[in-house]
């Protein structure tokens, strides 16, 4: 018995001498296979569908893939070695295009809604903001009567007790030396 590993590289044989010595080379073939699945990868990206066999693997893929137009509507099967010979490419057809300009109205349709409800709720804020303004704005007018009265007073009632205060304590100093003086 002789021991080798068979062609995908993954298993030990052992074969009898004398049977792999004088056989031909397609039986050779067959006794140096593990008679597993190839784990060999092809260029597309798939396994190679053969038993372990000596070599490079063929490259015609029988793998089924299935291809889409753009808009994920239409699909397509195909082998995947015709898909990568032909550069198949599944197209849209009238029904896509359809189907994309009513979803592209429909979303134009929300954008504006969404446009015009935040247009009503800023006037309604605004309606309200300048509510509240007229209202302050006759609390005022309630209040002081004239305008110009409170303008004209309001220099005199601001300085009032800074110009006067000071005023008072000199005039109570004064009265208080005279008194001390008289007695």
């Amino acid at each position: 018995m002789t021991r080798q590993r068979c062609h995908c590289k993954i298993s030990l044989l052992y074969i009898e001498c004398l049977k792999f010595r004088s056989a031909e080379d397609e039986a050779k073939a067959d006794l140096g296979s593990c008679k597993n699945q190839c784990p060999k990868q092809l260029s597309c990206g798939h396994h190679c569908k053969d038993l372990c066999h000596p070599g490079r693997c063929e490259e015609k893929c029988s793998h089924r893939v299935k291809l889409k137009c753009p808009c994920k509507r239409i699909k397509k099967e195909l082998p995947c070695s015709k898909a990568i010979e032909e550069q198949t490419q599944v197209a849209c057809d009238e029904a896509c295009k359809a189907l994309r300009r009513k979803a592209n109205e429909v979303k134009e349709a929300e954008e504006n809604a969404a446009l015009e409800e935040e247009k009503r709720k800023q006037q309604a804020e605004l309606e309200a903001f300048e509510k509240r303004q007229k209202g302050r704005r006759k609390k005022r007018g309630k209040r002081g009567g004239g305008e110009e009265e409170e303008e004209a007073e309001g220099g005199w009632r601001r300085y009032r007790t800074v110009v006067m205060l000071p005023l008072c304590g000199v005039l109570l100093a004064a009265v208080t030396f005279y008194l001390i003086q008289l007695g």
